[in-house]
């Protein structure tokens, strides 16, 4: 790992938020339970325990209510990590701080790996800030992450962990569409990888978003234009993609048509707590059923984003269903 000051850059975002938590008081985290899958598989390679919660409909994000609550009943708590669902920023220090009015001691880790990398930051009560420019992030350069700490100490990296490129994306795919936990915990995934120097880093960083904010603001305003407001997230939320939410009945049949005339888009993830139980989540199995993410990148063409717009907008008159209206859109 390859440090810069208060900056640190890996090969991924696990990389770093890894190194973070083995360095921390030892005691369970609270995550996001609509939180990416690798979140949860860092903290169990880590040996960390955490626990998920439910995300607020307002937000898309953690309910930091629920987080006071545990705080306030729960001692062994020792960090939340706080993602910004979709890309989503809002100002947070008035919340980091009342649960650190609770918890002093506290760890915050502000997931920021589908928002368009900042510099400088605003640590806003959070103790470290982490990117992403992997495959599929805003600015994608198909790997590295990036973290910004309040403090001056330096992290290492545990550099005996084992790897041997297991593809853990594969494992937790398919027991999404099993429905079934997993079997066992993957290891051996997660390369502990150095990446470019962070100066140079920043510097790629603010050359390439300028070109995927022009790209994404082209798409995006085709799909404002063509898509009923009803079903559109708020513009906080489409940063990374364009994200709507449709009755769920619909949900795979948009997906189906799509795919069959040669387009593309994602259902994200589902409530990550599915690999390890069967428990239920309301709020973020809600979003999950309805939440399709839209392509908004260098790969999607103008055009492309018109047949998309017509194949949902068809779909959705051919069942003359209105729309459920969920807090965030």
């Amino acid at each position: 790992m390859i440090h810069l000051g208060q900056v640190a850059s890996a090969n991924r975002a696990c990389s770093l938020l890894y190194s973070y938590i083995k360095e921390q008081p030892y005691g369970k985290w609270l995550l996001p339970v609509n939180v990416c899958p690798d979140v949860p598989l860092t903290f169990a390679l880590a040996g960390v325990p955490f626990q998920f919660i439910d995300i607020d409909l307002s937000t898309l994000c953690i309910d930091v209510e629920e987080c006071r609550r545990i705080l306030s009943n729960d001692a062994k708590v020792a960090g939340i990590v706080y993602v910004r669902t979709y890309g989503y920023i809002s100002e947070m220090s008035e919340q980091f701080k009342s649960l650190r009015k609770i918890k002093p001691e506290i760890r915050i880790v502000d997931d920021r790996c589908l928002c368009i990398p900042e510099e400088p930051v605003e640590f806003g009560g959070a103790d470290m800030i982490l990117y992403s420019t992997g495959k599929c992030k805003p600015v994608d350069f198909g790997g590295g992450g990036l973290a910004f700490y309040a403090n001056q100490v330096e992290y290492k990296v545990d550099e005996d962990l084992y790897y041997n490129g297991t593809d853990e994306e594969c494992l937790y795919k398919e027991a999404y569409s099993s429905g079934m936990p997993l079997k066992t915990i993957p290891k051996g995934w997660l390369h502990l990888g150095q990446y470019k120097e962070p100066a140079i880093y920043l510097q790629e960083i603010a050359q390439n978003k300028k070109e995927r904010s022009k790209q994404r603001k082209k798409i995006n305003s085709i799909y404002c234009e063509f898509l009923p407001d009803s079903i559109c997230l708020q513009s906080g939320y489409q940063d990374w993609r364009f994200n709507i939410l449709v009755p769920p009945e619909l949900k795979q049949e948009i997906l189906d048509s799509l795919f069959a005339n040669g387009l593309f888009a994602s259902s994200h993830y589902h409530s990550a707590n599915r690999l390890f139980d069967n428990n239920e989540y309301k709020n973020s199995d809600r979003l999950f059923s309805g939440v399709i993410n839209l392509f908004n990148d260098k790969y999607y063409t103008e055009e492309r984003a018109i047949n998309t717009c017509k194949i949902i907008n068809e779909i959705m008159r051919k069942h003359t269903i209105t729309p459920p209206i969920y807090a965030g859109s």
